[in-house]
């Protein structure tokens, strides 16, 4: 089941799974929708939505705890989203960034409709003090995507 929860409610440890900076972590938690994925009354799933301006959205962090990934969880928290936002009047557009070395988010991410927009070129590594590898690629840049909710 996904509902959105209160910052108190998600385990520290699921959210620094997006992110392992927990300033960055909790700046994205300012201003945000937050919504879990839950199995048996334990939160396994977790989306963070924020408002970027009055018709943009980004989803800051997606996270689902190791030993539940790979069973579409992440999947059903993009498609609640983007159809959540496809409802809202006022949302045109959401948008998402990953690391270069974050495969499988890049493929989720497009399977979902998303499409690369742009690469903020070494994001990670001035931003992030120690290195951080994934995949076995040092995860350096940024890449963004977006999905235009209102496009015919």
């Amino acid at each position: 089941m996904i509902t959105p929860i209160q910052v108190s409610q998600v385990p520290k440890e699921l959210l620094l799974l997006a992110d392992p900076d927990w300033s960055k972590v909790q700046q994205a938690l300012e201003q945000a929708t937050i919504y879990g994925y839950q199995l048996a009354g334990k939160i396994v799933g977790v989306l963070v939505l924020q408002p970027q301006t009055a018709t943009v959205k980004e989803i800051t962090i997606v996270a689902v705890s190791p030993s539940y990934q790979h069973r579409g969880i992440a999947k059903a928290l993009l498609q609640m989203v983007i159809k959540s936002c496809q409802q809202d009047t006022t949302c045109e557009q959401l948008q998402i960034g990953t690391g270069n070395s974050s495969l499988r988010q890049l493929a989720l991410y497009q399977h979902a409709g998303f499409e690369m927009v742009s690469v903020w070129v070494n994001y990670f590594v001035d931003n992030y003090p120690e290195p951080i590898y994934e995949n076995g690629l040092q995860c350096k840049s940024m890449v963004r995507l977006a999905l235009n909710v209102k496009a015919g």
